[in-house]
């Protein structure tokens, strides 16, 4: 084990034995849930502890463990998190994410851990592990009533696994929920948006006869940190998507072009860090186009690599580049035109703060992935807002845009968001006890990111949640790192909240 010396023990053990080690990516989960099912029947014959395990239709599974000695009385908690991670590599060769396990490191600074050169997969899996250890600590100073721990799939991908876990099916009898997918020490979380996908697509013909009298580039932004597209999407970072559709845009406008494809982004939850396109101009036109993306690289450079004195840097590592290429297959140039228009006009970014908690993005749409596959091509958006209305208004806008250029629309399915509730019980107990071991002061907040909450909340009416984790950055990028300190106060907290429970009174 890299992390073997970390504490506490137990949490580390199981995030990197088990979480690590098992590929994991959404919708392809079946190893570790059968990892975490083999996981609790070891640790149930070992311990003589009747622990259960359900699983449904979806593939989420839920963990039922009996209340430890003089805490049968306690009422039944449920300890919530999701299997699946986002898997992103920055390696030249690519990474294995199926078969190969996640190369974890202690940073230099020993504050971190982190992945060499993928994402770590601590969004949701520190969450995953925190739960696990609870049932395996056989401290002294564990205790804890009726324990549910439900893991769900899919939740990196549509939160699909959410939509339908059936919680009559499953037996679920808590009232009272703690949803281990926050990212943030120091915070509890009490609301997030709602949001959907949608896609724009179009099957045309291809000439497969270039013009002669075409001169053929190849595009390329690279080097964007990227991040996730609810928690970062208020930064001030470019996404590659909508930096190449400013310099198609350009190209076209200026001289006209026939693009051979388009690609860029990889996951419709991640702000997009690369993109590629290759297409053809007029010959004549060459040095013109040469010209015009010298000057667009140039302003798009200053702005995001900034050296003014006392400027931070938006994009440090932004690179365009493009070089001559051999002649390819062809969209038409008005088809071609009506692409790239349409991927200038989408918007990108937050486009509405909340009018009632400060610094919080509303409404936003990320400009996802791009993906040309021989004649047909892509455009894969996400949507988000914390208002059901203005969400289907910015998803109606968006269908206008896309008809304008008669491209064919796919709103997929909405999810709801969850609804703040200030006045819960259940919060007022968590933040004491959160501020008590934490020795800080406790924000209680709403996000902009989807959680699994708001779905969840609509199956068991009543139930009383929050949303609290550890503290990981770059979440859904090579640069995703966990800080080691958070989760040894968190696991002191979880700890803490369950032996304390009797004392709770809804």
């Amino acid at each position: 084990m890299v992390l073997e010396k970390l504490e506490p023990n137990v949490v580390w053990q199981i995030f990197e034995t088990l979480l690590t080690r098992t590929p994991r990516e959404s919708k392809k989960e079946a190893k570790i849930r059968t990892a975490i099912t083999r996981w609790v029947a070891d640790l149930s014959k070992a311990t003589s502890v009747a622990m259960t395990v359900n699983e449904d239709v979806a593939g989420n599974i839920l963990i039922r463990v009996p209340a430890t000695h003089g805490m049968e009385a306690c009422p039944p908690i449920l300890l919530q998190g999701h299997m699946d991670m986002v898997c992103e590599t920055s390696r030249s060769g690519g990474f294995d994410f199926q078969n190969n396990a996640i190369s974890v490191r202690i940073d230099k600074d020993g504050e971190w851990v982190s992945a060499n050169g993928t994402t770590l997969g601590a969004d949701n899996g520190i969450g995953v592990a925190l739960a696990l250890a609870l049932i395996a600590d056989r401290s002294k100073d564990m205790a804890h009533g009726p324990l549910e721990l439900l893991f769900t799939v899919d939740e990196e991908t549509g939160l699909t696994g959410a939509f339908a876990l059936d919680t009559k099916s499953m037996g679920i009898q808590s009232r009272m929920m703690i949803n281990l997918d926050s990212e943030r020490m120091g915070y509890i979380t009490i609301g997030s948006a709602g949001g959907g996908d949608m896609l724009f697509t179009k099957e045309l013909s291809l000439t497969n006869r270039p013009r002669k009298d075409q001169h053929f580039l190849t595009i390329t932004v690279s080097g964007l940190q990227g991040g996730h597209s609810g928690m970062d999407i208020s930064l001030p970072r470019a996404n590659a998507n909508k930096v190449m559709a400013r310099l198609l845009s350009l190209v076209s406008r200026e001289a006209g072009l026939s693009f051979c494809f388009w690609n860029g982004g990889s996951k419709h939850n991640a702000i997009a860090r690369d993109a590629e396109a290759k297409f053809g101009v007029p010959t004549n036109k060459a040095a013109q186009v040469e010209q015009l993306l010298a000057g667009e690289r140039a302003a798009l450079l200053a702005y995001y690599r900034s050296t003014v004195a006392g400027a931070t840097p938006l994009e440090p590592n932004m690179k365009i580049e493009w070089t001559k290429s051999d002649p390819g297959a062809t969209f038409a140039p008005d088809e071609s035109s009506r692409i790239v228009s349409t991927g200038n006009a989408i918007p990108c970014g937050p486009l509405r703060f909340s009018p009632d908690v400060p610094r919080l993005v509303e409404t936003s749409c990320n400009f996802a992935i791009v993906k040309t596959e021989g004649s047909k091509i892509l455009f894969h958006l996400s949507t988000r807002s914390s208002v059901d209305a203005e969400l289907e208004a910015l998803r109606n806008s968006l269908t206008d845009i896309a008809m304008l250029a008669g491209w064919t629309v796919t709103k997929q399915p909405a999810y709801p968001g969850w609804k703040p509730l200030p006045s819960s019980p259940f919060l007022q107990y968590v933040k004491q006890h959160y501020e008590s071991v934490a020795k800080q002061k406790v924000e209680v907040v709403a996000i902009h990111a989807g959680l699994e909450c708001g779905i969840i909340g609509a199956r068991i009416p009543g139930i009383q949640m929050v949303s609290i984790g550890p503290t990981v950055t770059g979440a859904h990028s090579p640069d995703e790192k966990l800080r080691i300190a958070d989760v040894a106060v968190f696991y002191r907290l979880l700890k803490t909240l369950l032996k304390s429970l009797p004392s709770l009174r809804l």
